[in-house]
């Protein structure tokens, strides 16, 4: 039988009238699979390719005619924003169906929710911070919400693997339904990723092989693009180079028309770029068509640039991440990168926001920035790595390759999360209870029962529990404080920021690191303005602007990441073959061809000074690491290691290790312990399960060993 007469005859009538004239083949796979012979299943697939639908249809078509007793359909997405926007594609689904669509989170309507909790029913959208609210302050509401439960959804699963988040919401979801002694069907939806089958191991460890994975490798679209480098020339006294630099006025003759999105790594790279564009605008009498969104934006702001996203075709908006993920924004004419992004997940990602409209062409530009040579730049300058990097990253997309999602990390820091949360739920447990419900159920047997008991102690000694007389462990007065914070909610660590104000009402939030490089006075960017600072007021972490018009604001750097070895291999062929490709300018060859000629001077020189080690970052950071440890003075370029002594020593120190009988506690060790908190509980852990989480999210031992072998 055809997909569409599988469906409920409620759901045919409305896709009668959105006139769709047939199903993309994801949809018609999705329908015949979870109505014919329902299991857990993966959807992945582009941006704009149908995947909410493919995994809508079937399963409201299941539940229409019984969607009344309790929450059916449990979606849960990584962004508030996101499930606003899905509200609306699932209530469409939904018009002829008698049963509530909700929206659960922090910005959601009051009296939807109470409305839910007096009477379950219908569908439940849902991030994993508003989940683990449920379980803290709705407890006695569990079963009645959840106890027909017969999907969860999880959107953008990506997003959600290999960090806090992912580990939270795997804890939770298996409390959940050990609890509620339920099985729904999982479905995850997906960009497009390369190790679909370990995300079955993590959506069903027990019975992975029964997950059916349904993937679109439609490649029908083309890619075409361009690289363009750019020299940043020296400064000259008197003269503001930077504003009207080549490179920001050949962006603005790009993004002065149609639909971009312009990436960048940090905040105040796009806060700049964005203020030079509109200046650039103003002086030339062309209409203001420039934006930005990023998350340290206040809401409002940042929803009144995705309206506008939505509704015009003549805009260009700065971002991070935050437009990397599902919001529909409409088809995008071009994607515009700043910098090299730290992955090649990303890259796909923010590409597939364009070329949708029917024979568009998917369509990337990079501008990149490189210093001039001149007799104070480091080698690092002179190998030019960001281009480099660049044109790594698209060799790798083209040829399909995407960074492997890590599955198996379940971090310290959540396992000591989801143990308070376990305790703030119960009001208390005996530890054969706590490990059986966390480390047992939560997270499928992944930490041992040593570590489990150390954790406690380290918690005890902190204060954070104590043990009755009759062995229950509850929270102490200091436990409760942290439990019942709402920033307790969020097992990630959220940056402290101030807030900014303007006219009395807030425009965003500058991190608190930041902090030390701003006065009364100091000038800086936030929301595309130039503001300046009127006063602090410390007692409630709230910065007073007014608007600025001339001056030279300050920028702070952005964070960095971890990069895949595939990436750094890539490069490495690059320079060893003096790999030109056709995407990029004839006006940026010469400055590539510095980077050959630098990388032979300076790396494959006999007698040369510098050990590259293009392995990941992971590698690099342990190769450090045993630097420290080998008392081996070094200058860290990025890409490789720098010493006075040539590189023939480096390597002769590397390799004097004896990695049989190297103490790796003693190595990490060497680093200070607050340097080493990287999740929001990692402070809470003993000093050698902290030492595990660090090597677990930092280091590399085994493949160091190797890459020393290979010397």
């Amino acid at each position: 039988m055809e997909p569409f007469y599988l469906l409920n005859k409620k759901i045919q009538k409305v896709i009668h009238e959105m006139k769709w004239e047939n199903f993309r083949p994801i949809q018609d796979e999705a329908i015949s699979h979870m109505i014919n012979s329902p299991s857990d299943m993966i959807i992945s697939a582009p941006t704009a390719s149908g995947k909410t639908e493919a995994a809508f249809l079937p399963i409201i078509s299941q539940i229409a005619d019984s969607g009344k007793d309790s929450v059916k359909i449990l979606y849960i997405s990584p962004l508030k924003a996101l499930i606003n926007d899905q509200f609306s594609r699932i209530e469409s689904l939904c018009k002829h169906i008698d049963f509530p669509i909700t929206k659960w989170h922090g910005d959601a309507n009051q009296s939807q929710k109470a409305k839910l909790l007096k009477k379950p029913a219908g569908i439940l959208l849902i991030t994993p911070e508003s989940i683990e609210s449920l379980f803290l302050n709705k407890t006695e509401f569990l079963g009645t919400l959840f106890k027909n439960l017969e999907y969860i959804v999880i959107d953008e699963i990506h997003s959600f693997i290999g960090n806090e988040r992912g580990t939270q919401l795997k804890s939770l979801i298996n409390r959940l339904e050990n609890t509620l002694k339920i099985n729904p069907y999982k479905v995850a939806l997906s960009a497009t990723i390369s190790n679909l089958s370990d995300i079955a191991k993590w959506l069903n460890p027990n019975n992975f092989n029964s997950v059916k994975i349904i993937e679109d490798k439609d490649n029908s679209k083309d890619i075409v693009g361009l690289i363009k480098c750019y020299k940043n020339s020296p400064p000259i006294i008197g003269i503001d180079n930077d504003e009207y630099s080549e490179l920001k006025q050949d962006l603005f003759k790009i993004i002065k028309q149609d639909k971009n999105l312009v990436f960048a790594n940090a905040k105040m790279m796009l806060e700049e770029y964005c203020d030079s564009m509109q200046n650039i605008a103003k002086e030339n009498n062309f209409p203001n068509n420039f934006y930005i969104h990023h998350g340290s934006l206040a809401k409002n702001i940042r929803e009144q640039c995705e309206d506008l996203l939505k509704k015009n075709s003549n805009i260009s908006v700065f971002c991070t991440n935050t437009l990397e993920l599902g919001i529909d924004i409409g088809n995008i004419d071009r994607v515009i990168f700043l910098a090299p992004p730290f992955s090649v997940a990303s890259m796909v990602q923010r590409l597939g926001r364009c070329g949708r409209k029917e024979n568009a062409k998917k369509e990337f530009r990079f501008f990149i920035e490189e210093n001039a040579i001149n007799d104070k730049a480091t080698w690092q300058t002179k190998l030019r790595v960001q281009l480099v990097q660049s044109i790594a990253i698209i060799e790798l997309m083209l040829n399909e390759f995407n960074e492997p999602l890590d599955t198996k990390t379940f971090d310290y820091s959540t396992f000591v999360h989801q143990i308070l949360s376990y305790l703030g739920q119960t009001g208390g447990a005996d530890a054969t209870q706590i490990y059986h419900n966390i480390s047992e159920i939560s997270f499928n047997n992944y930490f041992s029962k040593d570590d489990f008991i150390k954790i406690l102690q380290k918690l005890n000694s902190e204060k954070i529990i104590y043990q009755m007389p009759n062995g229950i462990i509850t929270l102490s007065k200091l436990g409760e404080l942290i439990v019942e914070n709402y920033e307790f909610y969020a097992a990630f660590m959220a940056p402290q920021g101030w807030k900014v104000v303007y006219n009395g009402k807030e425009i965003g939030e500058i991190s608190g690191t930041n902090l030390l490089f701003l006065k009364v006075g100091s000038l800086f960017l936030l929301a595309g303005k130039k503001w300046e600072i009127v006063e602090f007021k410390n007692k409630i972490q709230t910065i007073v602007v007014k608007k600025a018009y001339s001056g030279k604001p300050i920028l702070f750097d952005g964070e960095k990441q971890n990069i895949h070895s595939a990436i750094h291999k890539k490069m490495q062929e690059i320079y060893e073959t003096n790999y030109i490709p056709k995407y990029l300018s004839q006006a940026s060859i010469p400055i590539l061809e510095e980077g050959f000629e630098n990388y032979k001077t300076y790396i494959k020189a006999v007698d040369s000074n510098i050990l590259t080690v293009l392995e990941g970052t992971r590698i690099q950071n342990t190769i450090a690491l045993l630097f420290k440890y080998c008392s081996v003075e070094v200058e860290d370029g990025g890409i490789g290691y720098c010493s006075i002594d040539g590189k023939q020593e480096l390597i002769k120190a590397l390799k004097s290790i004896d990695f049989s009988v190297l103490d790796k506690n003693s190595v990490i060790n060497l680093i200070d312990r607050p340097f080493k908190y990287k999740k929001k509980f990692d402070y809470l852990l003993p000093d050698d399960i902290l030492n595990k989480s660090y090597e677990q999210q930092c280091l590399d031992f085994e493949g160091t060993k190797e890459f020393i072998d290979n010397l």
